[in-house]
């Protein structure tokens, strides 16, 4: 069953370490040019004005039914809109792909995806846990680094309820936080890299300080919910039909 979450933490965890290195490289060689960009990018958002958000939520949903990663998408909203509306865009194109997903599961792909279950024990065992507490292993596998879109297709294919499968989404909200907050730590950084006279202060202190706090207790939520999850999973009656 180890597999079913290792791929995941690998996918997520290069995708991090990739966004994190060109940030870094970005700040060290690019510093000035970068702080710059920003306040161009800032100004050209703010002219856009109530379409920037609503365009990246209808963007989030449809790319990441497409498997592009949510948390690149995440970083790209904090530092594009801000910690604010940047978690409500990246909330509800995250809550208006879950929905998408889950259709597109139960109206079009559900033989596929059944296939793909059953040629995967682990993540069969624990859909075959969901089917028996819907709403209760729902909200843990939410907390869990399991990819978020096949999570979405897998429980549309097996027919969960969907008022269930919605108000399961909502565990969401804390790892989406830190996304956001991440993008807009950058965005930070880079500015601060652009004012190389400018001073460190508390704040800035604090708003890195945070950002390392908050991936902290979300991955330790995270273990306690997968070890949940896998023993569930094990305990499991009926296997996956």
């Amino acid at each position: 069953m180890g597999a079913v979450w290792a791929h995941s933490q690998t996918a997520a965890l290069a995708v991090g370490a990739a966004a994190a290195a060109a940030l870094l490289v970005g700040v060290l060689f690019f510093g000035h040019e970068i702080g710059r960009r920003v306040d161009a990018v800032d100004g050209w958002i703010a002219g856009l004005g109530s379409w920037a958000p609503a365009g990246f939520v209808l963007l989030y949903a449809v790319l990441s039914s497409l498997f592009v990663p949510d948390l690149l998408l995440g970083i790209v909203a904090g530092s594009v809109l801000g910690f604010g509306r940047g978690l409500a865009a990246v909330a509800l194109g995250s809550l208006g792909g879950a929905v998408l997903q889950y259709g597109l599961a139960r109206r079009l792909f559900s033989p596929l995806i059944r296939g793909f279950l059953h040629s995967r024990p682990g993540l069969s065992a624990v859909l075959a846990a969901v089917r028996q507490q819907e709403f209760r292993l729902q909200f843990l596998i939410r907390l869990t680094p399991l990819n978020r879109a096949l999570t979405s297709y897998a429980l549309g294919a097996i027919g969960v309820g969907f008022v269930r499968f919605v108000v399961a989404c909502m565990a969401l909200i804390p790892s989406l936080s830190l996304e956001v907050y991440a993008g807009y730590a950058g965005k930070h950084l880079a500015r601060m890299a652009g004012e190389p006279e400018r001073p460190v202060v508390v704040q800035d202190i604090m708003l890195i300080g945070g950002l390392l706090a908050a991936a902290a207790v979300l991955a330790v939520v995270s273990r306690v919910a997968r070890r949940a999850v896998e023993t569930a999973a094990r305990s499991a009656a009926d296997p996956l039909p």
